[in-house]
């Protein structure tokens, strides 16, 4: 079996390739979206996590009562993907203004991608390791983890971009601010 980093850094590399093709204007409204999603998730996290254990307590099927990390963990995972599929699906939200061409506009093109496969992957990624691994189907858990992935975790969006910086507000709180003004003064 391939070991969890590697599948995760050849998703993240297509990611790349993505914003490769799609211009780096495109990726932004991608990256800003993506990051008003994990500021609004780590925000919210404690509120989350407490409305899916209400409703594992009230609901009647026994598989969700024996593992509310599962329910948890679906939850977020679902959150993270459904943005990102919505930011990249038909019309999408685009930065206004002229985008650089030839070498220029191709570098920050791949950067671009890169930074929204590190914000989509790595946010699957924090979610999994912070309810422990509920899906089993994947094979993974816990235990299996090679050093080098455990050495990734702190690096994660939410662990790495989530900390507070300023009025105890995270990164993605500023970032995502900046996006937005950029955005609008475009």
């Amino acid at each position: 079996m391939v070991p969890l980093e590697v599948t995760f850094a050849a998703v993240a590399l297509m990611f790349t390739l993505i914003g490769l093709a799609r211009g780096c204007m495109r990726e932004l409204g991608v990256t800003m979206v993506m990051m008003f999603v994990l500021f609004f998730l780590q925000t919210f996290e404690g509120y989350l996590d407490q409305g899916v254990g209400q409703v594992v307590a009230m609901s009647p099927v026994q598989v969700a009562q024996n593992d509310p990390d599962l329910l948890g963990c679906w939850v977020a995972l679902g959150c993270v993907l459904g943005a990102a599929f919505i930011s990249y699906q038909g019309h999408t939200l685009e930065f206004a203004g002229q985008a650089p061409l030839g070498v220029q506009g191709a570098i920050l093109g791949l950067l671009n991608g890169a930074a929204n496969g590190y914000l989509i992957v790595g946010s699957l990624w924090y979610y999994l390791d912070k309810y422990g691994y509920p899906l089993e189907f994947l094979g993974v858990n816990a235990a299996s983890l090679s050093e080098s992935a455990r050495s990734v975790l702190p690096y994660l969006p939410q662990s790495f971009l989530g900390q507070p910086l300023l009025l105890g507000q995270s990164l993605l709180l500023y970032l995502s601010i900046l996006l937005l003004l950029a955005r609008v003064v475009r």
